[in-house]
């Protein structure tokens, strides 16, 4: 069975992203260029930094993994491997490698894994986009450990995506280029 992770709205700026029968909360705000991603902490009843990153128009992108990361390239952090506009592939506060990728319409994370001698790469976490209801579909339960960064990931890859699509309709209704 599959855990639902639900958005508050559409926003990747401003929301919250939550699973009440697991107690998972978390809340991405803006402020200034930085959007921060933080998780609530049920032991401490605290909010717990858990990255931010800015994606200025005229500089290099940067992000800060945990309350006291540091700022650093975002092409540091992502593994250099395929499109980076299409997919970004990072490692997990625990060590695991994903990918977050746009599949079939749908952004999918997979986990490239050796498994009897062979390739997988199964969709461990799809993101459905409705317009009254957003959610991450968690097909694999083993992924919560990992989820601080993996939605890290998710807010960074979903942005640009939206970003690349709205520079698409705005080519379209302009004429299409020079």
């Amino acid at each position: 069975m599959s855990t639902h992770l639900y958005f508050a709205n559409n926003s990747i700026r401003n929301t919250t992203i939550t699973c009440d029968s697991l107690g998972i909360h978390y809340n991405v705000s803006k402020t200034g260029r930085i959007i921060s991603l933080s998780r609530w902490d049920s032991k401490n009843n605290l909010d717990v930094t858990v990255g931010e990153f800015e994606l200025p128009f005229f500089k290099k992108d940067r992000i800060k993994v945990g309350p006291n990361g540091q700022w650093q390239d975002m092409r540091d952090y992502f593994d250099k491997s395929g499109s980076f506009l299409t997919s970004k592939t990072f490692t997990s506060n625990n060590g695991m490698n994903y990918t977050w990728k746009e599949h079939w319409g749908k952004m999918i994370v997979r986990s490239t894994r050796i498994h009897r001698a062979r390739l997988t790469d199964d969709a461990l976490i799809k993101y459905h986009r409705n317009m009254s209801d957003s959610y991450l579909e968690v097909l694999d339960s083993s992924t919560l450990t990992d989820l601080d960064t993996i939605l890290l990931a998710f807010l960074i890859t979903e942005r640009k995506r939206r970003n690349k699509q709205k520079q698409r309709r705005s080519a379209r209704a302009s004429g299409g280029g020079p």
